[in-house]
């Protein structure tokens, strides 16, 4: 330990990307037993940040100090034997590999340097669970887990490297409240341990609760470092966007009356997942989901778009009865889709922005037995869906990994909306985004209800049920337990049902 109890440093750090300035001159230092919480927008930098320190990117000016040593991170190998784990938001495990091999991954036990010692790496695995206390079996493939559980042996996977520092990036955003408490718990013991964490999210009521300091990063520059008593959301707010924002939920909603119904479902059921689930849209109506994981919504959404199979029920589009087996069949009738999971299945990660967007009405651009592409109509099509979502972008061909979060999603909206979709069905819309961002979300679903398509929103957070929602419906192991509208809805009650404490139908 250095005389100035400062694990890690960052000295005048520059990264530059073509056509963009990721990181410009930045000075950040991380000191032995911190949580030190480093917010920003989607695209201030955070991200470039940390996969410097995980030897995922070089930089191209600047000095890294650890432990009072100048290190160069040129690898993540470099990285791990330096003590340093990164917790990534898009996971980084091998989906056909079983949990103790993801969590000893590189570093297995071996049994005459050929063969793997299984004994010793599922019993080694299945302790540092149990120390977490994940009750996942150490054998089972990580493809047969939940994405909860997959950010769990994230973290199970990080502590077996008995690292000195721990990027955690978007750690909660998977999480239930009581595996979100555990983490907490994981943390401060961390702390005890004189464990470095860098804590990266967008929910500042965790980084308030959890950090010693706060750095801001905003356009590639670090704006200001501040001991977290001596500050507050509002000042960290400003700080991020330049400005004061004041209301998140920004957008004038229209009025809705229960006039024409959209789609009604009945007596709807998925094995072992869904029960009886009946509710009806009506057209231009936000409708919320709310429900712990597990509690059935994904797999109903999932299903109502042709992605997962229903056992039984019936599902009604503008009065017609319907089968839907397949996405292309939910497209045909006006049905669109915004994965939770953007990074795994909503980008196509080797294409451009515009290709990604354009992608679902390629048979209408394309002529000559389908061979070449109408690229002047291809185009026009994606700058007016980009002038109508305000999406922020280099160019037309500039890949899509490099737009931000928030413009991420905005290309994957847009591709759902020039199916000329009636009925958006939208998983986590704001997942993994900065407020700026998420403000920007509301607008646009504001502004698509008004103009009388129906929305159909699964979200965790409670705040934008309440202020976003005409109606929500709460779930509770596969059932609808209770049903509320925005003149009877508060977070408190939401909560309740979700644990299933609560019942009513709008009282």
């Amino acid at each position: 330990m250095n005389a100035n109890n400062v694990f890690i440093e960052l000295r005048n750090i520059k990264k530059i990307f073509p056509g963009v300035v990721a990181l410009e001159d930045v000075d950040f230092d991380v000191k032995y037993g911190e949580v030190h919480a480093l917010v920003g927008e989607n695209g201030a930098g955070k991200s470039t940040l940390i996969k410097i320190l995980g030897g995922v990117y070089q930089p191209d000016s600047g000095e890294i100090i650890i432990e009072g040593k100048p290190e160069i991170i040129a690898t993540t190998s470099i990285a791990q034997r330096l003590k340093i784990a990164v917790i990534y938001q898009e996971f980084n495990l091998i989906p056909d590999m079983s949990v103790a091999e993801n969590i000893f991954v590189g570093r297995e036990p071996r049994i005459a340097r050929s063969f793997i010692n299984w004994k010793k790496i599922n019993n080694d695995a299945a302790e540092i669970l149990k120390k977490l206390d994940i009750n996942i079996n150490p054998r089972k493939f990580i493809s047969e887990l939940s994405v909860a559980e997959k950010q769990m042996i994230e973290i199970a996977k990080s502590l077996s490297m008995d690292a000195k520092l721990i990027i955690m990036d978007e750690p909660t955003a998977t999480l239930t409240e009581k595996e979100v408490d555990k983490l907490f718990s994981i943390i401060k013991e961390l702390r005890k341990k004189n464990v470095s964490i860098i804590y990266i999210s967008h929910r500042l009521d965790e980084a308030f609760k959890l950090s010693d300091r706060v750095t801001v990063l905003r356009d590639g520059k670090k704006i200001e470092t501040k001991k977290t008593i001596e500050t507050n959301q509002d000042e960290i707010v400003s700080l991020m966007v330049g400005k004061i924002v004041k209301d998140y939920f920004s957008g004038e909603r229209e009025k809705t009356d229960k006039g024409e119904v959209v789609m009604e479902v009945k007596n709807y059921n998925i094995a072992d997942s869904v029960h009886n689930v009946n509710f009806k849209l009506h057209k231009g109506e936000i409708l919320g989901f709310a429900g712990v994981l597990g509690s059935g919504i994904h797999h109903l959404l999932r299903s109502l778009y042709g992605a997962a199979q229903k056992t039984s029920g019936e599902v009604y589009f503008k009065g017609k009865k319907v089968e839907i087996r397949k996405p292309s069949e939910a497209i045909k009738l006006g049905i669109g889709y915004v994965t939770e999971d953007r990074k795994g299945e909503g980008l196509l990660n080797d294409m451009s922005v515009l290709q990604n967007l354009s992608i679902v009405i390629i048979k209408m651009l394309t002529f000559f037995k389908g061979l070449l592409i109408k690229e002047k109509k291809e185009v026009k099509v994606f700058n007016g869906m980009a002038k109508e979502l305000d999406i922020k972008y280099a160019n037309i061909n500039q890949r899509i990994i490099y737009l931000s979060g928030g413009n991420q999603q905005k290309v994957i909206m847009g591709r759902t909306l020039v199916s000329e979709c009636k009925v958006l069905i939208l998983l986590e819309p704001t997942r993994g985004i900065d407020v700026g961002a998420k403000a920007e979300i509301h607008k646009i679903m504001t502004k698509l209800a008004n103009q009388g398509i129906s929305i159909i929103m699964a979200s965790s957070e409670l705040s934008e049920l309440v202020n976003l929602t005409d109606r929500c419906i709460v779930f509770y192991k596969g059932k609808m337990v209770a049903e509320f509208n925005r003149d009877n809805m508060d977070e408190e009650k939401l909560v309740a049902a979700e644990i299933g404490k609560f019942s009513c139908s709008n009282n």
